[in-house]
């Protein structure tokens, strides 16, 4: 009963839900369950972004219905659409796996666009062939239009066709083609297993410019057909194909019980042109597929001249899998692939399993040897598994490697036995990979690899270590990098650093020049189009420091490159490269390079010409400008060739041409002339070695410099070959009167003869250097030994060395043994060392401190000092010193005094830590002076000097003794400082900014200055330290009669530029005493210096009196021939010895003023001026500009007197070379004749004038005879000329006149003639200043005449001259003056 009523109510309930489900059909087909259908279709969008609209469903849903304004729409809107599809179908047929649609009829399709979808991960076992039963009785479309951006244009399609697609049975109808004509397909496919038939026929017809082209991206017409005959059982057919007329493919077709088979040639390069070489000149196929189930065990075969392809396995249509499919590929012709690259037995093994996108496959890449160009990887194996996901490909490398050949041998040697372990990642075209390690006994460091196939752009990096890497010619490197993979908005890019530090520098100029341990830093970019970029380079090495640096390389090979930085050797120097790879232009700007000489803004242009560079290069050298231009030619199928088109340095041009010989060595001829010199230079070859020959002379030859080097006389003969052992060395080098500034070389010799590493040399050489020097050297050389025997005299001073030096080659450097230097008073004892290091000991011994006198002319010098100066330097570590030096009877002499003898302690240390000084003074066993000084601690970086000179200063002094000791420590010759000096002071600060705190204190100073015969006595000084400057709050002198006064302050800190404001008044004090210039001034000076301004003095001086000679007499000269000289001596020198150099530079701004009392003597010239000039311009190059006039004198010519006319004056108009314009006026035999002194001071002009006027011949005679020229004899012709000769200055000797007037103490001293009027024989005047405005002056003979004159000035041009005379009695006139 239970069971009954359970089965009743589970029947009413199926009943009621069957009757529901019906209800629903029934309502679903209703008008409004077809526009709840269209609501819900419109609701819903695939997962690819697709969304159908449907405005309106007419007729039955289960049958025959039309669905009007049909719209389909992705991502961006809509892109199809349709007004009306008319379709007849069967929907519950799909119940049993069956899709029923008896027709699909669409009058009008438009195609907007392509759909823009969203990425959608494939269905990894979704079928290629579905497994269901399709059936389509009619589909047409009337009109598909296709807008232009779908084809290019806009074109109409239409599309008629059939299908019925089940188990064992596929047939399918298709025409389409594009109205109009163009393009036109049609396929008929009948295959039907059980009824025995197989029809297969396909027409393709594809125009160039059509629809399928230009989808395709053909530029040439496609035609293509399939056709056959036969049954399924047994069909015979062919595939034929034709781009542009050429044939694509040609391939038999052949079917036996579903086993298909393909074969014959095909031209792929036709449509892919990658693929043209590697298929070149046909690619033969032969496939076999035998299809079961939709499974196709399938066989391929691939050939061409480049490859060879096996494949075999099975490929599950209905799942999409592969089934272990196998892949065995060999690369036979590998230049097929890119025209650099090369293999040996290069090939791929594969084997694919899983779904169609993304099967598992293991590969295995093998190769006896494959690379680009000519570096080749070796015995190559490289093994893993990739994965193929929907998006992208990884695939797993274990690859090793027995070396890597073709590389320079720098990097050669970091790649053998190199293994790669990471994964690489193929998405699209794109391969890229972030952690491929790589390995080898040096390099530890994991690969960045970025490529883009399609553009053929490759970027790689490293991040991690490369060990001692031999960079060929340089040294040993280590490498670090860290480079990373990061994405911008064009793709991926390679960013990060790199850092590289030396560990052994092998090449000597690189370690010159980098001075040690180098690290250089930088960033670089690898990105977009393919370009290196980088950025922020730095370096850093004890001499140079790059501070900033980047550029660019780009795949077309255009380079941009920029550097700046600093060094030691060539100062700042920047550094630019354009052009490209191939052709770089180079150029190179330093500031002050050092390459052996002292180069200065050097601008160096290196340009690459295709067959060779030009460089030209222009600069500046203590020998003036330089310039080069040269040209070295690299290619043309001819040797290297170095053509010198003209180089000049030091006044010398060069020029010439070498060219490379095959033996190696360059050959050819140099050629040197101008500034006094010629020669050649001669290259050859003796064999393999280079020669070289050369051949120069000097004659009056001037190197510029300052000073410039001037040459008398030099030969250079010198014959050299290079052997690789040791060169061969033949010279004789000559030179006589070799002088700069005050050092005269009289004449040297050197010869050496070194040949198979040994030889001689000889060296002799005589001159003077402030004092004279006779030097002999005689050297034995051999192979790492070296014997130098020396002797000869210094000022005097013999000295030799007591057995000869021995210098040893000993670990890259040299050594000197023991060595004594014997003076007659003392001995110096030296040993030491040389490379890498420096190491000196020497030790002195009772040595005579008047040696020094030698090498600094003037310092006057004396005692004897015994002690000892150690010196050791490592590299550019920080040396060590020690000092012990005791002095005895420390003097210093000058023409007038000699000083007090003292005694000197100094002890001196040298340390990393810092250094210290400390010194003692001693007179008569007491201490009068002590000095401490200390720079410590010592900061790291920079140079041992700049850091110790940086370290904080302390310490002081203490001094009260004669001040000549300190005095002698300047350095300053001829000037002399003496009496009683005290000072005290504390230091502390540094050393470019010391602050000081103490005073200095003298009572009776007493100041020399030999040159000019200054003499200022009774110095009163006093001073306080403050801070960095010493402050003087009294300065006074006395200077001859008159006085010196002054105050102010003098700084200290060379940080402040030195600043000096010292002001100082003089009141007739006599500035310079001696034979050639004598003078006396009033008024106030000022010498100031700042960084703004630069040292100044300035001031107003009036000048009571100055006397200046201005040319040697020479009555009692002796006549010497000249133009003869030895042979053998040197020329002799015309210029006279360079004058000390000043202590600094200072600008002038000076006014000097004299009313009269400017005493002008010489050159028969005894004359008094009046001045008023103005100097300004540097100490170095004054520039004077005012007049000088005269107020009284007289110009004595061949014994005759001749008076200075009133309107005499001398012009100054900048410089030292005024305008002259002097006339004297004398009556000789009855004649008033003129002499007219006109030009410049150092090209002066004299002529002659007379009433009545006469020849310029007949003056001269009358005024040197008396007579007319036509009544001369001979000898007197030739003392006409010697007259002349005295006129324009020549002669010397001695100056009694001036020697008798500066001893007299007379203003004036002068020889008059004889005077027939008043009486007076030949006679002496001697004139003397009582007062400013009146002037004495007795006149007296040998036969009694004596005469008084009196000459007062009662204004500038009115004066009274009174004179009385033994013979014509007293005489008074007026006189008045004025210039017009």
């Amino acid at each position: 009963m239970t069971a009954r009523r359970i089965a009743l109510w589970a029947g009413g309930i199926v009943l009621g839900l069957v009757v529901l489900l019906g209800l629903v059909l029934v309502g679903l087909n209703t008008d409004p369950g077809r526009r709840f259908i269209a609501d819900k279709i419109a609701g819903f969008t695939t997962q690819s972004g697709l969304h159908f609209q449907v405005g309106r469903i007419d007729g039955s849903i289960y049958g025959e219905m039309v669905l009007r304004d049909v719209r389909v729409s992705d991502t961006k809107g809509v892109f199809a659409t349709a007004p009306r599809i008319e379709i007849d179908w069967r929907p519950f047929a799909y119940l049993s796996n069956h899709i029923d649609i008896r027709s699909a009829v669409a009058p009008l399709i438009t195609l907007r666009r392509l759909p823009a979808l969203k990425p959608v991960p494939n269905q990894p076992n979704a079928p290629i062939l579905p497994n269901i039963d399709i059936d389509i009785g009619r589909l047409k479309v009337d009109r598909l239009v296709l807008e232009p951006p779908v084809s290019g244009q806009r074109r109409v399609v239409t599309i008629e066709g059939s299908a019925k697609i089940a188990d064992r049975r596929a047939q399918v109808r298709a025409d389409a083609a594009v109205l109009g004509g163009g393009d036109r397909l049609k396929l008929v496919l009948d295959a039907v297993p059980d009824d025995n038939r197989l029809a297969i026929d396909v027409r393709l017809n594809a125009p160039a410019g059509g629809a399928i082209a230009g989808r395709a991206g053909l530029k040439a017409p496609l035609v293509a057909q399939i056709g056959g005959k036969g049954s399924w059982q047994a069909w015979n057919g062919r595939l034929q194909a034709a781009l542009g007329g050429e044939q694509l493919a040609d391939l038999e077709l052949m079917a036996r019980n579903g086993t298909f088979t393909l074969r014959g040639p095909t031209h792929p390069g036709l449509i892919a042109p990658a693929a043209a070489r590697i298929t070149a000149p046909v690619l033969n196929v032969d496939l076999t597929a035998a299809l079961d189930k939709r499974i196709a065990d399938t066989k391929l075969a691939l050939r061409s001249d480049a490859i060879a392809v096996d494949a075999s396995g099975e490929i599950d249509l209905a799942h999409s899998r592969f089934g272990a499919f196998r892949v065995d590929a060999r690369l036979i012709r590998p230049a097929s692939i890119a025209p650099n690259l090369s293999g040996r037995a290069v090939r791929l093994q594969m084997i694919l399993d899983g779904p169609f996108v993304r099967p598992a496959v293991d590969y295995r890449l093998t190769a006896d040897a494959i690379g680009f160009n000519t570096t080749t990887v070796e015995r190559l194996v490289a093994t893993g598994r990739a994965r193929v996901n929907s998006d992208r490909i990884l695939i797993p490398v274990s690859a090793k490697a027995a070396r890597v050949t073709g590389l320079s041998p720098s990097v050669g040697g970091l790649l053998t036995n190199v293994s790669v372990d990471g994964q690489l990642a193929i998405s699209g075209d794109t391969i890229l990979s972030n952690n491929l390690r790589i390995r080898s006994p040096q390099i530890d460091a994991t690969a960045v690899v970025v490529a883009d196939l399609s553009s053929g752009v490759y970027r790689a990096g490293l991040k991690g270590r490369i060990n001692n890497y031999l960079v060929q010619g340089v040294g040993i490197i280590g490498l670090t990098t860290d480079v990373n993979l990061v994405t911008t908005a064009r793709g991926f890019a390679l960013t990060g650093r790199f850092a590289a530090e030396t560990v052994r520098i092998d090449n000597g100029s690189v370690r010159n020049l980098l001075g040690g341990h180098t690290i250089v830093t930088g960033r670089l970019a690898y990105g977009d189009g393919g370009v290196v970029r980088i950025t922020r380079l730095r370096l850093a090495a004890p001499k140079l420091k790059i501070s900033d640096g980047g550029g660019t390389y780009r795949p077309d090979g255009r380079i941009e490159f920029r550097a700046s930085g600093v060094s030691d050797q060539y100062g700042p120097l920047t550094v630019f490269v354009t052009g490209t790879a191939a052709r770089p232009q180079i150029r190179l700007r330093a500031s002050r390079p050092n390459i052996g000489v002292q180069l200065s803004n050097v601008d160096a242009i290196v340009r690459s010409t295709g067959n060779g560079y030009a460089i030209t290069a222009t600069g500046g050298s203590p020998y003036g400008p330089f310039s080069a231009d040269l040209f070295v030619a690299t290619a043309g199928g001819g040797p290297l060739a170095v053509d010198i088109r003209r180089a000049h340095f030091a006044g010398i041009d060069f020029k010439g041409r070498v060219t490379q010989t095959r033996a190696g060595p360059f050959a050819g001829q140099l050629s040197l002339a101008g500034s006094g010199f010629t020669g050649t230079v001669r290259l050859g070859a003796q064999g393999s070695v280079q020669t070289a020959q050369i051949s120069a002379r000097a004659t009056d030859a001037t190197i510029p410099s300052d000073p410039p080097i001037r040459i008398g006389r030099a030969i250079i003969e010198a014959r050299l070959v290079l052997y690789a052992s040791a060169p061969l060395v033949v010279a004789d080098i000559q030179a006589a009167g070799v002088r700069q500034g005050q050092m005269l070389i009289q004449t040297a010799r050197a010869r050496i003869n070194y040949q198979g590493g040994r030889g001689t040399a000889a060296l002799v050489v005589h001159g003077r250097s402030g004092a004279s020097f006779d030097i002999a050297a005689n050297a034995d050389l051999s192979p790492g030994l070296y014997r130098v025997a020396a002797q000869g005299k210094v000022n005097s001073i013999a000295f030799h060395l007591a057995r000869p030096a021995v210098i040893r080659a000993q670990d890259g450097g040299y050594a000197l043994d023991p060595t004594t230097i014997v003076l007659p008073q003392g001995e110096i004892r030296l040993t030491g060392r040389y490379g890498p290091g420096i190491e000196l000991r020497a030790r002195f011994d009772n040595l005579d401190l008047s040696v020094l006198n030698a090498f600094a002319a003037g310092a006057g010098v004396g005692g004897k000092a015994t002690g000892s100066l150690d010196f050791t330097q490592t590299g550019n570590a920080f040396p060590r010193a020690d000092l012990r030096l005791k002095v005895d009877n420390f003097t210093r002499s000058g023409a007038a005094a000699v000083s007090e003898p003292v005694d000197l302690d100094v002890l001196g240390t040298l340390r990393p830590e810092g250094g210290d000084l400390r010194a003692v003074i001693r007179r008569g066993g007491q201490a009068i002076g002590r000095l401490q000084a200390r720079l410590q601690p010592v900061a790291a970086g920079g140079s041992w000097t700049s850091r110790l000179l940086a370290a904080p200063l302390s310490g002081g002094i203490r001094y009260n003794g004669p001040a000549d000791v300190l005095w002698s420590l300047t350095g300053i010759a001829d000037q002399q400082l003496t009496g009683p000096i005290g000072v005290a002071a504390d230091f502390g600060g540094r050393v470019d900014q010391p602050q000081l705190t103490g005073v200095i204190r003298a009572n009776a100073l007493g100041y020399v200055n030999e040159t000019y015969g200054t003499r200022i006595r009774n110095i009163r000084l006093s001073g306080r330290f403050t801070n960095d400057r010493l402050e003087i709050a009294e300065f006074s002198g006395q200077a001859g009669e008159g006085t010196i006064t002054g105050r102010g302050s003098i700084g200290l800190s060379s940080a402040s530029g030195y600043p000096i404001d010292v002001r100082a008044t003089l009141d007739h004090a006599r500035l310079a005493r001696s034979d050639a210039l004598g003078a006396t001034a009033t008024g106030t000076i000022q010498l100031t210096n700042s960084k703004a301004a630069g040292a100044v003095i300035s001031g107003d001086l009036r000048l009571p009196e100055v006397r200046y000679q201005i040319v040697r007499q020479g009555a009692a000269e002796v006549a010497v021939l000249e133009g003869v000289r030895r042979k053998g001596a040197p020329p002799p020198s015309t210029e006279p010895d360079a004058p000390p150099a000043l202590p600094g530079l200072f600008k002038l701004d000076l006014r000097l003023r004299a009313d009269n009392q400017v005493f002008v003597s010489g050159m028969g010239l005894e004359s008094e001026w009046a001045a008023d000039l103005r100097v300004t311009g540097t100490s170095a190059a004054p520039q004077l500009v005012g007049r000088l006039d005269v107020v009284r004198g007289t110009y004595s010519f061949a014994g005759r007197r001749f008076d200075l006319d009133d309107t005499s004056h001398v012009t100054f108009e900048g410089g030292t070379n005024p305008a002259l314009d002097i006339r004297a006026t004398g009556e000789v035999s009855g004649t008033a004749i003129t002499i007219v002194i006109g030009g410049r001071a150092q090209d002066p002009q004299i002529s002659f004038s007379s009433t009545p006027q006469l020849p310029q011949d007949e003056l001269l005679s009358r005024a040197l005879f008396g007579e007319s020229i036509s009544s001369i004899s001979a000898i007197q012709a030739v003392q006409l000329a010697a007259a002349l000769n005295s006129l324009r200055g020549s002669g010397g000797g001695l100056n009694p006149l001036g020697k008798l007037r500066s001893v007299a103490g007379i203003d004036r001293l002068r020889i008059l003639g004889a005077d027939e009027t008043t009486g007076r024989g030949t006679a002496v005047a001697a004139g003397t200043y009582i007062s400013n405005r009146i002037y004495v002056e007795i006149i007296t003979d040998a036969r009694g005449f004596t005469a008084t004159q009196i000459n007062i000035a009662l204004s500038k041009a009115l004066s009274i001259l009174s004179q009385t005379s033994s013979f014509s009695g007293t005489s008074v006139e007026l006189r008045y003056r004025k210039d017009y």
